[in-house]
């Protein structure tokens, strides 16, 4: 009987708790499934915006139409645009946005962006070091050989030592072959190769595949005459 009695006594608090919540709700038009309210239901959407934040990719699209228009603004007007982008790329955590920063920036020929490019050579991101070295490479001039020399020669990251090797080639200057030198004695062949492509394309000179000869052109000797291609080499270069 006791049980009885205190099960009673349970399901009539639980019972003036569900009205006492009913009429709350009601008087202050408080429901669960409110969608302005602080509780939200499995089924319920969540916006993918906030108010006053700008999507990473519709930033980035920005920046891609900036870029795009940039070469058509005035000396002043470029400076100006440097001087933003400058502010923008040192707050910006997304990689991602940085490298499209730097690509934007890159068509704004300043001293500002000549500045922000050499910085982004030290970005945390591989992404945007290679970014950087792309536009030196378009960009080049002396300052540009020096900065991607120094990459080339320092950088941890394959990638980014590749993508300064091009750029190299890139810049038509006949000073990159200092640079390119050592990539040549870098034991990848797949540096060494690029390396020769860019040597090609900024001497006009073609030594072949022999690493042996272009290594003495890159260091300013004169290449040994070369060794002459047996019949069965000649065969093998066929396939």
């Amino acid at each position: 009987m006791a049980t009885n009695g205190l099960r009673a006594r349970v399901l009539l608090v639980l019972l003036c708790c569900t009205i006492a919540v009913g009429t709350l709700g009601c008087s202050n038009g408080f429901s669960l499934v409110d969608t302005g309210s602080i509780f939200q239901m499995p089924w319920q959407e969540t916006p993918d915006t906030m108010a006053g934040v700008v999507p990473p990719h519709e930033r980035m699209a920005e920046l891609r139409k900036t870029a795009e228009s940039g070469r058509s603004l005035s000396p002043s007007e470029r400076e100006t645009l440097s001087q933003r982008l400058a502010a923008e790329i040192r707050n910006e955590s997304d990689p991602l946005i940085r490298l499209e920063i730097v690509r934007a920036i890159s068509v704004c020929e300043t001293p500002t962006s000549a500045s922000v490019l050499e910085a982004a050579l030290g970005d945390s991101s591989s992404d945007v070091r290679i970014a950087a070295c792309q536009e030196l490479g378009h960009r080049g001039g002396s300052e540009s050989v020096r900065l991607l020399s120094k990459t080339l020669a320092s950088d941890v990251n394959a990638d980014v030592r590749l993508a300064a090797t091009r750029a190299l080639g890139e810049t038509g200057d006949q000073n990159a072959v200092a640079g390119l030198g050592v990539a040549l004695e870098d034991g990848d062949p797949a540096m060494q190769y690029r390396a020769v492509m860019s040597l090609k394309k900024i001497t006009n000179e073609d030594f072949g595949k022999d690493i042996g000869r272009w290594r003495q052109y890159a260091k300013g000797e004169k290449p040994a005459p070369a060794e002459p291609t047996s019949i069965a080499d000649r065969f093998r270069e066929l396939f």
